[in-house]
This record gives structure tokens, sequence and C-alpha cells, in this order.
């Protein structure tokens, strides 16, 4: 570098922050040149009263304004996927209703012509495993509960 040009605003704050592997040029530069050394310590001026702002904090609390916000949309979402799955749950009660109905007076007929020992039988069975599948299903969620809680998404105390 000549001593006849002077340093870039870059090259002296590059310099000064310690961003330049091979600096022996600048070096040279700034033990010929007092005009560069007075801009490099106008810097050292304007960058050690920058270190010494303190930063803004918040007045309020981050985490737990960020949890709202994440727990609403997840409400928003719940309700919206809740309304489909009841929606989708009706009809197909429905549809299964519609298309059974030429049938339930034979299956009727079949659960009452037997014993009642049978229909009382039957009526277990199908209740065990509709409260065995029931209890299956309320666990898996709150496994899932427990996962998605666990992963940090519970505000920070």
């Amino acid at each position: 570098m000549k001593n006849s040009s002077h340093l870039s605003d870059e090259a002296l704050q590059s310099y000064l922050l310690k961003e330049i592997q091979d600096d022996s040029l600048i070096v040279e530069h700034l033990e010929a040149c007092s005009k560069c050394q007075k801009r490099l310590e106008e810097y050292q001026v304007v960058i050690k009263n920058v270190q010494k702002i303190e930063p803004e904090g918040f007045t309020f609390d981050v985490s737990a304004l960020v949890m709202n916000t994440v727990t609403v949309y997840e409400k928003r979402k719940s309700r919206r996927q809740e309304f489909a799955f009841w929606g989708v749950l009706i009809l197909l009660v429905l549809g299964i209703s519609f298309f059974s109905l030429p049938f339930l007076p034979a299956v009727f007929k079949l659960f009452f012509s037997g014993s009642g020992l049978i229909t009382l039988l039957a009526i277990g069975v199908g209740l065990g495993v509709f409260l065995f599948l029931l209890t299956d299903i309320i666990r898996q969620n709150q496994v899932k509960e427990g996962k998605i809680f666990k992963n940090n998404l519970q505000p920070m105390s």
C-alpha cells in the first residue's frame, strides 16, 4: 500500500475489529500516516462508546408472550380439527346408518331369538373392546402431550 493513498474506512474498521488476517500493510501505513492514525483513534472512541451502551430490557416477559401466542394458535387449530373430526364422524355414522337400515331387522332378530345369556355376552364383549380402545387412545394422547411439553414448549419460569 502506498503512503500517498489513505486507508479506507472499511479497512480501518476491519483492522480495529481484528477482522483482517494479515494486517502488516495496514500497520506499516499507520506508522507512516498521521491522518489515518487520527481516523483510527476516532473509530476507537466510537467503538468504546458503542460498547458502553447497555442493551434495552423488555418491560414484559417475552417467553410468556410467545407461549400465549402459541397456545392461542394451538387452541384455534385444535378447535378446527375437532370441528372437522366431529363433522366427519357424524357423516360417517349417518352414512353407515343409512346403508344398514335394511339389515337392522335381521340383526335384531338374530340377537333376540337366542338366549339372553348370548345377548349379554355379546354386549359385554362389545363394551369391553370399546373400553379397551378408549383407554388406549387416552393413554396415547397423554404420551403425546408429555412429549410436546417436554420439548420446551412450556414457558420458562
